[in-house]
């Protein structure tokens, strides 16, 4: 999409809509760039960084100060490169997810180890996680979980956590990323561990940040 401003994060920051219908909006900006563009209005307060914003509030009170800003920091890159490789639209929930997903679930992270450690992963229902490996692919032929989907979407956090350590190494923090993993429905427990809601418009699914393997 040609518009990089995330509208849909700020109406929901602003809670002008639910996220069943942030959903709905996200689906029909993908389809008509023009129909998020004509919510702009709608916007109260301009807020350049809206995904720092909904972290922000998921986290809390709960996280130092360090530590929250390395979690800021990545999940920008990663809503940044939905819309780029992907091709969604997609918001984070101001409320921290503590539910499973629906079983079959699957569960992909990559670990840095170094000046900091920090794991990021997805955890994503049966269908949003073949839809994610299909559009980050281009292979429209993928219908199961495979080896296929799973190299995709683990390529995809690969391209997230490279771009992520480069950005970590300009403020002099280096880091060397370690092969994927991956699990079937598994429940997070990762210390330090902030699961994210994240909603785009072909369904929902998880963000996991921790500072080890959280499976």
């Amino acid at each position: 999409m040609a518009i990089n401003y995330n509208i849909a994060q700020c109406l929901l920051n602003e809670e002008k809509h639910s996220p069943d219908e942030i959903q709905v909006l996200l689906k029909q900006g993908e389809e008509n760039e023009g129909a998020m563009v004509r919510l702009l209005p709608k916007v109260e307060t301009i807020d350049t960084r809206p995904v720092r914003t909904a972290v922000l509030r998921a986290a809390g009170d709960g996280y130092e100060d360090k530590q929250l800003s390395l979690y800021i920091t990545y999940v920008e890159i990663f809503i940044e490169k939905l819309r780029e490789l992907v091709r969604t639209e997609a918001v984070i929930a101001q409320d921290p997810c503590v539910e499973l997903e629906t079983a079959p679930a699957y569960a992909v992270s990559v670990r840095i180890d170094g000046d900091y450690e920090f794991v990021g992963g997805v955890v994503a229902s049966e269908p949003v996680f073949i839809e994610l490996a299909r559009r980050y692919s281009g292979d429209d032929t993928l219908q199961e979980v495979d080896d296929m989907a799973i190299d995709a979407c683990a390529e995809f956090l690969n391209v997230v956590q490279g771009l992520f350590s480069v950005t970590m190494a300009r403020q002099n923090l280096e880091g060397e990323l370690q092969l994927p993993r991956w699990r079937q429905d598994i429940e997070p427990h990762g210390n330090c561990q902030l699961c994210l809601r994240v909603y785009t418009s072909f369904g929902a699914f998880q963000i996991v940040l921790a500072v080890d393997e959280f499976f």
